[in-house]
Formats: C-alpha cells, sequence, structure tokens
C-alpha cells in the first residue's frame, strides 16, 4: 500500500526479518553480483543489534541499554535501506519471488497516471580520486540535472572488466542514483580495470525507458 514500509519497526520483527535478510543475500550473492565486504557490514550491524537488544530487554537493564540498542537499531535499518536501494532493488538478476523472499516487496494498490520514461538519458564520468569515480547525468538535451517529474532516479548499470563492454547484458550491477553528480566507490580490487555503464530513467512505478549509450573508463 501506499506509504507502507517494507521494513518492520517492532524490534523483534525488525531482528527475524533482517536475519532472514542476511540470509538470503548470502545464498545468492554470487549469482546477484554482490560484493562480500557490502554483506560483512550487514552482518557486523545485525550482530550487534542483537547483542543491544538482548541487553536491553535484561531484566537489569537500563536507560543507557535502551538507547543502545536504538541506535544499534537505526544504523541496520539505515544499512538495510541503503544496501538495497544500491543492490537489490534494481538488479536484473532478482526475480519478483526472490524480492518477495527477502521481504523487499511493498505492493502498491494506487493507480497513477505517470506514464513510462519516454526519454534517455546521458551521462559522463569524472575522476575524484583513487576507486571515486563520479557521474553527472540528465535528460537528453537538457541544460538541468533534476530528475525529470514522475522519476524515482536513474539507474546504473555497470561491470568492472579487463576490456570496455558494449553488451548491456553484461552490466550486471546496478544503483539508483537520486540525484546528480552521483559517486560510485569502487573496491581496491577494481583499480586498473575498466569501468562500463550504461544510465536508464526509471519512475516510481518501476517502469524503465530507453537505455543511454554504454561508456567506459579505467579505474583510478
Amino acid at each position: 500500500m501506499k506509504g507502507h514500509d517494507y521494513i518492520p519497526q517492532a524490534d523483534n520483527a525488525f531482528l527475524d526479518w533482517s536475519r532472514n535478510f542476511i540470509a538470503v543475500v548470502e545464498a545468492n550473492i554470487t549469482a546477484w553480483g554482490i560484493l562480500q565486504p557490502a554483506v560483512t557490514v550487514l552482518k557486523d550491524l545485525f550482530s550487534k543489534y542483537e547483542t543491544k537488544l538482548l541487553a536491553a530487554k535484561a531484566g537489569n537493564h537500563g536507560k543507557i541499554d535502551v538507547a543502545e540498542k536504538n541506535a544499534a537499531k537505526q544504523a541496520l535499518m539505515h544499512e538495510v535501506r541503503n544496501f538495497t536501494k544500491q543492490h537489490l532493488a534494481w538488479n536484473p538478476a532478482i526475480s519478483e519471488a526472490q524480492r518477495e523472499l527477502l521481504g523487499i516487496t511493498v505492493h502498491d494498490s494506487v493507480r497513477t497516471s505517470i506514464p513510462p520514461p519516454q526519454t534517455r538519458p546521458e551521462f559522463n564520468y569524472k575522476l575524484l580520486d583513487i576507486m571515486r569515480i563520479q557521474i553527472e547525468f540528465k535528460d537528453q538535451g537538457s541544460t538541468s540535472r533534476a530528475i525529470p517529474y514522475g522519476y524515482s532516479g536513474a539507474v546504473f548499470y555497470y561491470a568492472i572488466a579487463d576490456e570496455p563492454i558494449t553488451d548491456y547484458k553484461l552490466l550486471v550491477k546496478t544503483a539508483l542514483m537520486t540525484r546528480s553528480p552521483w559517486t560510485l566507490e569502487l573496491s581496491p580490487e577494481s583499480q586498473g580495470k575498466v569501468l562500463s555503464g550504461a544510465v536508464i530513467w526509471q519512475n516510481k512505478k518501476g517502469e524503465m525507458g530507453p537505455w543511454s549509450e554504454i561508456q567506459s573508463i579505467i579505474v583510478p
């Protein structure tokens, strides 16, 4: 439903939900093209929340225990949302059934008159630092970098390889860019290799428009 959050808010429900979320991700990490360090961050935050929740439920708990539990919960919840946006929500390797299994699908019964995107985005790379590349994007032919009305953002499909990639099907990693410019931070093993990517507009119903051209750059 409109406004419904896919993450449960109650302490124990969120603990169980996030445990399942991490387990499903770990079982599919290779197929979905997710790097292990990103999952390790989730697991560490989950472990901390689980520990703080137990302390807050203990018979001798105090205000500090409750405060630490709340802080750990918010930290895990924040990371789950970021992880979902960057690795799962727009990942073409993940089926709708798998999103249901992850617990990240929210059904919207409210109809919208917003049509699928009709225009294509254009973008360029800018080297910021070692393993940090900035992506500036906008509607093709526009002078404004604002996200067009009704769009949730631009989805960046990309891959790291030894040579430039020209086949859209090989761009298996995704990230949702909600503002321009947007910064992509890569892992050390990416240095010296080629980043290839393309951008596509997506509206708030999850419908996509036409592709940009694929562009490639050597990772510093």
